[in-house]
């Protein structure tokens, strides 16, 4: 009787691993690994830069730019401008220096997602000393964040996707992964693959 009841334990374990569902990407999303990195190795208002190209559709979509305003190894900036003009990222609002939002895992992002723009210096990372003052802006140094970013469809619409950053100390700035749904104004989640 115990090894007839130890079978249908077994049964009954191993019919449950079996079902368990697997979580399989959406069809419908591209999802791109990409663990690029740049890093201002000079203390200098003139900064570096680096252009990435998501799309292979020939020049680069993006620059983005890390500096240290004043030469002063305490302040810190990033900036993102947009090459391509097919691309807009979402800011928080015209009034507060064209700061990039940060978003949660999870947040839907849709065509009736507040203020989208594109062109130059869309603030990511600012860290800015004047007098008594400190300025603070964008992202934090601690982990990785998302942001929103769509691309205009030839027919119209626009693809919406996110982006997964990370900045280290002001000075590094890593665009660890990105998704574009394929299906033009649907929308899609912060994270979802």
């Amino acid at each position: 009787m115990k090894r007839i009841q130890f079978y249908v334990i077994l049964f009954l374990i191993s019919s449950l691993i079996a079902c368990k569902k697997e979580e399989a990407n959406n069809p419908d999303i591209d999802d791109v690994i990409l663990n690029y990195s740049a890093e201002n190795k000079n203390i200098t208002e003139e900064g570096t830069f680096f252009d990435l190209n998501i799309d292979n559709e020939g020049f680069w979509d993006f620059r983005f730019f890390i500096s240290n305003p004043n030469d002063d190894p305490n302040q810190h900036s990033i900036s993102l401008s947009v090459i391509d003009a097919k691309y807009q990222f979402l800011i928080y609002t015209p009034d507060d220096a064209f700061s990039i939002k940060k978003i949660e895992k999870g947040v839907i992002i849709n065509p009736s997602s507040s203020i989208w723009r594109g062109g130059d210096n869309i603030l990511m990372y600012h860290y800015f000393i004047s007098g008594d003052n400190i300025y603070n802006y964008g992202f934090s140094d601690i982990g990785e964040q998302y942001i929103a970013f769509r691309k205009k469809n030839s027919g119209g619409g626009y693809f919406y996707g996110w982006m997964l950053v990370n900045i280290e100390h002001g000075e590094k700035i890593t665009i660890k992964e990105y998704a574009l749904h394929k299906i033009a104004d649907t929308p899609i989640m912060a994270g979802e693959k």
